[in-house]
């Protein structure tokens, strides 16, 4: 397959190597100074900005490319982008963390707040740290974690979050629901960037061939 890069910083030069590694050809890349022409590419891989989603979405709608956004900060705009993915007919996948392991703590947090909200004396929290150059707080998987115990819990459970941006950690979350009794915790940690990029790689394998707006939970986990 052949891929264009949307956004050069580090989750940029990982989702590089991550795709040659699994037999892609990355054929063009673009960031702030850097317009390459496509080169015949089939699909954009976006770890970009918020800021730049327009101008993305319409490279890609523009010459009918397949499109993974792997860029936070613009949830609140899923409807249009929605819209703008089904005029244009091209197939995108989203994600707020393209982690298999987080996507498994996402349906692992929607089954705990069904639980846990048959039980009142359970307060839930969430906490979740990052390196300090990372700018959004709190973190779009953080947003996601709550949003599906919310779900999970018919309404009954929102959990407040407590972030912290320091050092060089590159993601941990837990999602905790605490008793006087005991404590539980659901928790995920990223080793490195590479898992985000293997699961961006594998939500453009799977999109190959597919029109429509898609999370990245609904072709994995379904």
């Amino acid at each position: 397959m052949k891929i264009a890069i949307h956004g050069y910083g580090k989750m940029g030069k990982t989702i590089e190597k991550v795709a040659k590694e699994r037999g892609h050809d990355v054929v063009c890349i673009r960031d702030v100074g850097r317009d390459e022409p496509l080169n015949g590419a089939e699909i954009v891989v976006d770890f970009s900005h918020a800021s730049a989603l327009d101008g993305v979405l319409a490279l890609a709608s523009g010459n009918g490319l397949g499109l993974v956004i792997g860029t936070t900060g613009w949830n609140e705009r899923a409807g249009e982008i929605r819209a703008r993915v089904e005029k244009a007919g091209i197939g995108c996948v989203y994600a707020s963390n393209f982690s298999p392991g987080a996507n498994i703590a996402f349906a692992l947090a929607r089954r705990a707040g069904e639980l846990v909200a048959r039980f009142p004396q359970y307060e839930a929290g969430i906490e979740e740290r990052h390196h300090s150059q990372k700018k959004d707080a709190p973190s779009g998987t953080a947003l996601k974690i709550a949003s599906e115990v919310k779900e999970g819990s018919g309404g009954k459970i929102d959990p407040p979050m407590a972030s912290s941006r320091v050092g060089a950690e590159f993601g941990l979350h837990t999602l905790f629901f605490d008793s006087p009794d005991d404590l539980i915790e659901i928790s995920h940690r990223a080793r490195s960037r590479d898992g985000f990029a293997r699961g961006a790689i594998l939500a453009a394998e799977m999109l190959r061939g597919r029109k429509g707006f898609f999370r990245f939970d609904e072709l994995v986990m379904s």
